[in-house]
């Protein structure tokens, strides 16, 4: 992972796309899940397809002037509007949990969306250029890997600045998971998606390896498209890095180094109360 370390700090100076399918299973039907007080998964009940229809490709959304007395604003709110088949979304009332259309805006946090009739509002995307992604995710957040599912658009607030914007072939990598928080004695999971690119050994021509790594445990480099569970992690916050490459090489692209964090959280630790505010009485 010094590789991709490394290429951090060079990042940090410095849409149509075709899902990862070679040899590509079917999509298992309502499946268990593999995580306790979550709900099973449902279908799907066909080919899976995900469209957006906004925003459309190379919009520009203007950025609406600010009220009087107000500064500037300095970005604008952006509708998405999908379309999906053969894909059942629906969150449980007791638990939360349920599945849905994840979308996110560049590397951003991926959120959920249930309900994929409606729209969804990003009320305040930040000025330049940005690239949407959406996919299906099942209950326990797996993404679904079907050539189909996977959709893709570029767009821009205020004017085009050409970040965040990557070629419409070009492989690209998409990490879905982990999330922010999760329960002590739950699996992890390291959830990702390779489009335009067969993640595979060397022995495939043009393949390409999918490197991570946790907190500072060795390095792994995946040769296989599929999820990961990561071991039994301690209670606390822990960092990941995983980035997608070809013959030892970080992919050149917008999205193919990806840093988050994660917690690990006791939840038989009750919260600690929320501070007093001034003025308040003890």
């Amino acid at each position: 992972m010094n590789r991709i370390v490394s290429g951090v700090a060079v990042v940090a100076l410095g849409a149509l796309a075709t899902l990862s399918a070679a040899a590509q299973p079917p999509t298992p039907r309502d499946p268990k899940s593999p995580i306790p007080d979550c709900v099973d998964g449902r279908g799907p009940t066909g080919p899976v397809e995900v469209k957006i229809f906004a925003p459309k490709p190379d919009e520009v959304f203007p950025i609406p002037a600010a009220a009087v007395g107000q500064p500037p604003n300095k970005g604008a709110s952006v509708e998405v509007k999908l379309e999906v088949k053969n894909w059942e979304s629906f969150q449980d009332p007791g638990t939360k949990c349920g599945q849905g259309i994840a979308i996110a805006i560049d590397n951003g946090p991926v959120a959920i969306h249930y309900d994929p009739t409606k729209p969804w509002l990003y009320p305040k995307v930040p000025a330049g250029t940005h690239t949407l992604r959406a996919f299906p995710v099942r209950p326990w957040g797996e993404a679904i890997r079907e050539a189909g599912a996977f959709a893709m658009v570029t767009f821009s607030v205020g004017e085009k600045d050409g970040k965040n914007a990557p070629a419409l072939k070009a492989p690209l990598l998409t990490v879905n998971r982990p999330r922010t928080r999760i329960p002590k004695g739950q699996k992890v999971l390291l959830d990702f998606l390779v489009t335009n690119c067969v993640v595979a050994g060397h022995s495939v021509s043009d393949s390409c390896r999918v490197r991570y790594r946790v907190d500072e445990l060795p390095e792994v480099i995946l040769d296989s498209p599929d999820p990961v569970w990561l071991p039994d992690l301690p209670i606390g916050r822990h960092a990941y890095v995983i980035g997608l490459t070809r013959d030892g090489k970080l992919i050149d692209g917008p999205f193919n180094l990806h840093q988050g964090t994660f917690e690990v959280v006791d939840t038989a630790t009750p919260a600690p109360p929320a501070p007093a505010k001034a003025g308040a009485a003890p």
